[in-house]
């Protein structure tokens, strides 16, 4: 059975658009400017959703090259979730890309597919430092846990499409095959006897 190639499954639009009430509901309890929910591919990191909120500087569907210190890449790589207060006070963040856009405030969580791929991840950022509070993570933890519920419904949907088109070509090559026997015994009984 072939596996599948999660960086490949599509997310269907009804999701996407709960996925966009998820983000712009995130923004608008927390008061905070942009909530993201980002897909990994592989060289390259793609705002997939983003909170509809006035001072969001994140473009739908931008990407950014991986390998350049984004929040979302250590929280990727590190498979847990990540908080920056203030990144224009903190050593590890202080050049961080999203500075130039003015988000200096960071807490972000990997999302999963049920096979353990990352899809990408969740986060919020703000323009202002943030201390992020504990109703706000449960906030963004909860939402995180819905949007992976998504993930594995859509991925059980992919299986099951990929098995039933495993099963398809090998019923059309058995079907190939009985031809192939039938019409060499049609010939077969077709040869004059001596």
């Amino acid at each position: 059975m072939a596996l599948l190639n999660t960086k490949e499954i599509r997310i269907h639009d009804d999701i996407g658009q709960s996925w966009q009430e998820i983000v712009n509901l995130i923004s608008e309890i927390s008061a905070i400017p942009a909530t993201l929910i980002m897909r990994l591919h592989s060289y390259e990191l793609e705002v997939f959703t983003r909170s509809q909120t006035a001072h969001n500087p994140y473009t739908a569907k931008e990407r950014e090259s991986i390998g350049i210190g984004l929040y979302c890449e250590a929280v990727i790589n590190g498979r847990k979730e990540l908080i920056v207060n203030n990144a224009l006070e903190d050593p590890d963040w202080c050049n961080n890309p999203d500075i130039k856009l003015g988000m200096i405030a960071y807490f972000g969580m990997p999302l999963h597919w049920p096979n353990g791929d990352i899809f990408g991840t969740i986060c919020m950022l703000d323009n202002q430092p943030q201390q992020f509070d504990n109703p706000t993570k449960q906030l963004l933890r909860r939402f995180q846990a819905i949007i992976e519920t998504d993930l594995n419904k859509v991925y059980q949907q992919a299986k099951l499409a990929n098995e039933n088109q495993i099963l398809s070509q090998k019923l059309a090559e058995q079907t190939r095959e009985l031809e192939r026997l039938r019409s060499n015994s049609s010939c077969l009984s077709q040869k004059p006897s001596a």
